[in-house]
Formats: structure tokens, C-alpha cells, sequence
């Protein structure tokens, strides 16, 4: 009876360990980190190790971590195709407030049930350089992106929220935006953004869910389905 049991111990398969899972994501990350935004087959390579990334040993509870925090600094994205009938974009869980539910109730945009993101995400995501700004830990939760343009910088701040409910997910609302623009006579000049976020109510609203977080790394899809790659600013 023991020579059958130390035999189908033998055979049988071992879980990797939990070093080996995280000098897996260690490679997986580095593979991330040196690919080149635009570079031939880059969206498809991003697609696979986000992907495995995802399936990886991370840190659990990514939202309610204190390595959440701090700035980060947007290096990828998923690729997003334009959908006419949906052109705000279309959230992943189905929701559709203000503007977005009215066109689509024109469009026939309800009926399709892919996510997509805005053609402005896109754009600006595409083009300039984003860092993210993430503060959870204190009494005051905010998420802020700075966009850098080549006429200044445009900032716009959000309420945010976690729950041990979900603990993978930081949710938002947007409350303020501006653009600081650089002008050699004038210095920086501070103009609104153009949005009356208090009146859009859930439109202004939205969410980020973290599929891996490392110390260097962190992979979130949006509520509207895109999947961005964000590596810990260095400054």
C-alpha cells in the first residue's frame, strides 16, 4: 500500500510554487517594460502578457492595497475599434447614463453588448503622454490624470472609492478638470475644462478593475472595457 501511494505522488502533478509564479510575472513584466508602444505587432504581444499577467501571482486585494497608491505612469492600452453606434463608447456592464443611453437609443447601440471606448479616450491616450495619481489610504480618496500636450497640461481629478465588496475595483467620479496652459509671456494660465461634471451626474462616473499589481507594474480595464498597462513613475 505505501509503494502505491509514494508512486501516485510521484505521477501526480505539482502546483508550481509561489517563487516560480512570481519569477514568471517577473519575466512577463519585463517583456511589458521593454516593448515599444507602435511597434510592429506590439498591441498583440500586449494583449497576450496582460492576459497572462492576469492569471499570475499579484498582489490580492489590489484596490484595498496600500501599493495602489502613488503616480503611474500609462505605457499601453488595448486596441479599441469605433463603433458608430455606440459613440461615446459603450460600458461593460451595460449601463448607459445621460448622453451615452440617448444616442444609443438612436443608433440601435443598446443591442450590441461589446464594450468600447470613446474616440476622445482614445485620442488623447493615443497621442500624448497620461500619468495617473491614485491616494486611497486617507480620509480624502481622489484618482487624477495629467495629460502632457504640447500647449500645457490637462488635469482632471475625481472622487474615488473601494470596498472589501469588490476588492479589485476603485470607483470614480469626476469633479474637477482644468487646463494649464505654458505660454513664454504669460506663464501658466488655468482654464476650465469644458464639462459640467456636477450636472452629469452618473455620465461623470465610472470605474477602474485591477487584474495584476506588482511593485513596478499595474494592468486595469476600464468601465468602458480598455485594459491599460501603467508602470510606477520613477520621479
Amino acid at each position: 500500500m505505501l509503494q502505491v501511494v509514494l508512486a501516485s505522488s510521484l505521477l501526480r502533478p505539482h502546483a508550481p510554487s509561489r517563487a516560480s509564479s512570481n519569477a514568471c510575472a517577473a519575466g512577463l513584466e519585463a517583456e511589458l517594460l521593454r516593448l515599444q508602444p507602435g511597434s510592429p505587432g506590439a498591441r498583440e504581444a500586449v494583449a497576450r502578457l496582460t492576459s497572462a499577467l492576469a492569471e499570475s501571482v499579484g498582489v490580492e486585494d489590489p484596490a484595498l492595497s496600500p501599493l495602489i497608491e502613488g503616480e503611474w505612469v500609462l505605457i499601453h492600452t488595448s486596441s479599441s475599434s469605433f463603433d458608430i453606434r455606440n459613440p461615446l463608447g459603450r460600458r461593460s456592464d451595460g449601463t448607459a447614463p445621460g448622453l451615452e443611453g440617448a444616442f444609443q437609443a438612436v443608433t440601435g447601440g443598446a443591442r450590441i453588448e461589446a464594450p468600447s471606448s470613446s474616440p476622445i479616450q482614445r485620442a488623447i491616450v493615443d497621442a500624448f503622454s497620461v500619468t495617473q495619481s491614485i491616494r486611497l489610504q486617507g480620509p480624502t480618496k481622489r484618482v487624477e490624470q495629467c495629460v502632457e500636450t504640447p500647449l500645457g497640461t490637462l488635469k482632471l481629478g475625481a472622487r474615488a472609492s473601494v470596498t472589501p465588496k469588490a476588492p479589485k475595483r476603485i470607483s470614480f467620479a469626476f469633479d474637477e478638470g482644468f487646463f494649464a496652459l505654458r505660454d513664454p509671456l504669460l506663464g501658466v494660465s488655468r482654464i476650465p475644462y469644458p464639462a459640467p461634471f456636477k450636472l452629469l451626474g452618473k455620465e461623470a462616473e465610472g470605474f477602474l478593475d485591477t487584474e495584476y499589481l506588482s511593485e513596478a507594474l499595474r494592468v486595469s480595464v476600464g468601465n468602458k472595457g480598455t485594459r491599460f498597462v501603467l508602470r510606477r513613475s520613477s520621479a
